[in-house]
């Protein structure tokens, strides 16, 4: 039985010995065609890439590498078939398909280019890949285009109605408790094409200052609230999420033993705003007033 076992243990060893060495293998083979692409050797890359694909057909990085190499060696149709091929395996098809675009523009089939940017537009993504659009230099003979044109501004981020919910909050503050006495300063702008509130809050003794960071999330569909000041505390102030009720911003903080914290944004009239805060110690059952300021346009 010994002898048996010893003899399995054997085999196993080897067959990991074999697997490490046939891994290695790969690893170098995809290292030596990354390094031709990198260095602009399109058909040498190419061949490279082939190769790779032929004895691994799931390798969507080397399909789409393929793709590229031939893309640029203006194989046009060899690409367009290895960018569908790293779409079909589900590898980046969302890129595979800016690719395919990006291959019919090279071509000069202006018809088909714009038919894959309208199903790009029309899959509501376009904003995530906008950026390798405009960096691609095959899309430069359409950039007049008028049509090309208009499905770029489609693809603009953050337009939907849902990351306007809180532009009520963006504006130059004089931040005033319930008495009209000014406790603050806060400057909250809209960044990175309207995706990004900052805030950037100082106190009126000029002792604290902060900075939140506002997005709303299409994956959870909340909006999201980040704050850090100059305590050196990171903790201080727990993340938040929340959702636009009845025209209030509402955010809470997790649960945590207990204890949450809400915060309320709203519109008192034109040009002020009231933030509220408010502590909870029973897990939402009862809550207390912890901040209560009118912020009032400059």
């Amino acid at each position: 039985m010994k002898e048996v076992l010893k003899a399995l243990l054997l085999i196993a060893a080897f067959a990991v010995l074999i697997s490490g060495y046939a891994f290695a293998q790969q690893s170098a083979a995809q290292t030596a065609a990354d390094t031709l692409l990198a260095d602009s050797k399109w058909e040498e890359a190419a061949k490279a890439y082939a190769a790779i694909t032929a004895k691994e057909p799931d390798n969507g990085p080397a399909w789409q590498n393929l793709g590229e190499a031939l893309l640029q060696a203006k194989k046009y149709d060899a690409a367009l078939q290895a960018f569908d091929h790293a779409s079909t395996i589900k590898y980046r098809p969302l890129v595979n398909q800016v690719n395919r675009a990006r291959t019919f523009a090279a071509k000069g089939d202006r018809a088909q280019a714009i038919n894959v940017m309208r199903e790009v537009v029309a899959s509501g993504n376009g904003g995530r890949v906008r950026p390798v659009i405009l960096s691609s230099t095959e899309f430069e003979s359409l950039m007049n285009d008028a049509e090309f044109a208009g499905l770029l501004s489609q693809m603009k981020p953050c337009t939907a109605p849902e990351y306007r919910q809180f532009d009520f909050w963006v504006g130059d503050w004089d931040v005033q408790n319930p008495a009209g006495a000014s406790v603050g300063h806060n400057l909250v702008t809209l960044e990175q094409e309207g995706c990004l509130i900052i805030e950037h809050w100082t106190s009126a003794t000029g002792g604290q200052t902060g900075t939140s960071f506002n997005y709303y999330d299409v994956r959870d569909k909340k909006w999201h609230q980040l704050y850090l000041d100059n305590s050196g505390n990171a903790g201080a102030f727990p993340a938040m999420a929340g959702t636009l009720q009845s025209d209030h911003m509402v955010m809470l903080t997790d649960d945590s033993g207990g204890q949450m914290s809400r915060w309320a944004w709203y519109v008192l009239s034109p040009g002020k705003v009231r933030q509220m805060a408010e502590q909870s110690t029973d897990g939402g059952k009862t809550w207390q007033i912890t901040w209560d300021s009118v912020y009032v346009k400059k």
